[in-house]
């Protein structure tokens, strides 16, 4: 089981209670090797059982050991010595908005917070503003991050995160024996930018021998249930997986059931009753004499309803049933649709590869494009490009253009500044081939202003894209607040892209916004973000998100010809 995240949590929770206790050098070593085991596309347990741990960059010996040891033991030694030093929630805390380590720390010397629901009630009791740094605004913004982390109650995984640990699930599972097919569906299955438990099905001929096996896999933690045809388990990551046994001739019918969502499958059996069936989990039946009519595939079961297949990640009940019955259903956008990516960081700012790696990596994945947009302006990012940065990037470029087929198109992610104005000059935007504008700060300015924020810099400077547009943080940060239809409305008329942002604790815009911002005639990008060359497959988590705001395969910039783009492009100077 590819464990790359646990690992990397593990090492991140070191560094912050490092940073916690005000150590200097470690946390910047363990948080640099988190970054690199969860962005390398290496499975760490064959890392570790091949002894090559140390290949990787920023990974010394001493932390390769403790890597060991997570991966051998499920836990670390040194972590739960950290924990009894400074015993705070670190995980639950840091995903406070504002709660960083100088934070947690101050809260619990002076306050002893050790949790949520401490900074709740030291908030509430207006505890926290008199300390030094903190204020009434900033316990506001405290108390709110607790209330909505409270609200949530477990926090749900990024969907991008869950997909390699959903991969290497399947993998597993179809080597297990009497198993002829596996699939997760559920939310999953739909595309959901988070997702609470994976739910599996599959078609075995020994489902006693499929529970077994599922339940005694060496990455299980905890076994929830287990019965005949169903188990549920808890993994050492904290996710729990449940496995459902069914019938090759139910298969369809199943998969229908438990890829949902519930709204969308209540208007099917409302459907149903309405033609003389029923359908369950088990098949579509007439009601007359509960003859099986429909349950080997879902298309079989959409066609016996009148309708064209829906796609997984349409079933949301927003009218899809309706289209689905008149023929009308979007043509979704697919991976193989996108030919390049309009987002990636390199070595330049904060970026973990060169501009050469990341090109490489681009043509590995067959794309005709990739964009290379740095940092600009002062948003707290390591070695944010100035004017003459940019400018000194762009010859790299251009040298590196002349000796290879994909075509590098030269940008920047400028930060737009809180009195909206861009972090560099029009002039340094005129040349460059794609800006992009995005915000790093000052989030939590009233509606109206931000809204004026955004227009000012669509409406005054020559920018191509407006990058992640909420600012949101999954778990971690709420979107800004901003009139949707102003902004999207401003966009469309400065032929200002809409970036769809493939990073897992991103995935922003999301899928609601993006069927909006549809409906409004806006045209979008889609872009990994990536921050390393593994993380470039970020862009078809951004794909799966297109599709469920039912963008087709025109509303999209990634679709078109290089030379489209260019022409598209280039119309704003």
């Amino acid at each position: 089981m590819r464990r790359n995240m646990e690992v990397a949590n593990i090492l991140n929770q070191v560094a912050l209670l490092l940073e916690v206790q005000n150590v200097a050098w470690k946390p910047k070593a363990y948080r640099k090797a988190a970054e690199t085991i969860e962005n390398t596309a290496e499975d760490i347990d064959v890392l570790v059982r091949t002894g090559k741990l140390q290949d990787l960059p920023g990974i010394g010996i001493h932390i390769a050991k403790k890597i060991e040891e997570i991966v051998k033991t499920g836990k670390l030694t040194y972590l739960e010595k950290l924990k009894k030093e400074v015993p705070v929630d670190i995980e639950s805390l840091s995903h406070i908005e504002g709660m960083g380590p100088k934070t947690i720390k101050l809260l619990y010397d002076k306050l002893h917070v050790k949790n949520v629901r401490d900074v709740l009630n030291a908030a509430q009791a207006g505890k926290i503003r008199d300390l030094p740094g903190m204020g009434e605004k900033r316990e506001q913004l405290l108390l709110a991050g607790a209330q909505r982390l409270q609200q949530q109650g477990v926090l749900r995984m990024p969907r991008g995160f869950a997909v390699p640990i959903a991969e290497e699930l399947i993998k597993t599972i179809n080597k297990f024996p009497g198993t002829q097919k596996a699939i997760v569906a559920g939310s999953y299955r739909r595309g959901k930018d988070t997702i609470g438990d994976l739910d599996i099905l599959v078609v075995s001929t020994k489902p006693e021998a499929l529970m077994h096996a599922f339940t005694t896999m060496r990455d299980v933690a905890a076994v929830l249930a287990q019965g005949a045809t169903k188990s549920s388990v808890r993994l050492t990551n904290g996710l729990q997986v449940d496995v459902r046994a069914v019938k090759a001739s139910q298969y369809g019918s199943a998969l229908q059931y438990f890829t949902g969502s519930k709204e969308h499958s209540v208007e099917l059996r409302k459907r149903a009753l309405k033609m003389g069936y029923t359908l369950s989990e088990y098949g579509l039946f007439t009601r007359k004499d509960k003859t099986r009519v429909a349950s080997k595939t879902e298309e079989d079961i959409y066609a016996k309803l009148g309708l064209q297949y829906i796609p997984p990640e349409m079933r949301e009940q927003r009218g899809e049933i309706q289209l689905a019955q008149h023929k009308k259903l979007p043509a979704l956008i697919e991976e193989h649709n996108v030919h390049g990516d309009f987002q990636t960081q390199t070595t330049w700012s904060d970026g973990a590869n060169s501009i050469p790696e990341m090109i490489r990596a681009s043509q590995a994945l067959g794309w005709s494009f990739v964009t290379i947009t740095d940092h600009a302006g002062g948003i707290g990012i390591a070695h944010p490009l100035d004017e003459p940065r940019l400018k000194k990037q762009g010859k790299e470029i251009d040298a590196l253009q002349k000796k290879i087929d994909i075509r590098i198109f030269k940008g920047v992610e400028a930060d737009i500044s809180k009195n909206g104005t861009l972090a560099i000059s029009k002039a340094a935007c005129n040349n460059l081939d794609v800006v992009l504008a995005s915000i790093h700060s000052a989030f939590r300015m009233p509606k109206d202003e931000m809204t004026k924020r955004i227009c000012t810099v669509l409406e005054t400077y020559p920018v191509h894209v407006l990058a992640h547009p909420t600012g949101r943080l999954i778990n971690t940060r709420e979107g800004v607040a901003f009139d949707v239809e102003k902004v999207f409305q401003t966009a469309k008329d400065h032929d200002v892209f809409l970036e769809i942002n493939g990073q897992p604790s991103r995935m922003d815009l999301n899928d609601e916004l993006v069927h909006r911002a549809r409906e409004l005639g806006c045209k979008f990008v889609i872009s990994s973000d990536a921050h390393s060359a593994d993380q470039l497959r970020y862009v078809d988590f951004g794909v799966m998100t297109a599709r469920r705001g039912w963008l087709e395969k025109k509303d999209v910039l990634n679709t078109k010809s290089v030379k489209d783009i260019e022409h598209i492009l280039h119309a704003k100077k």
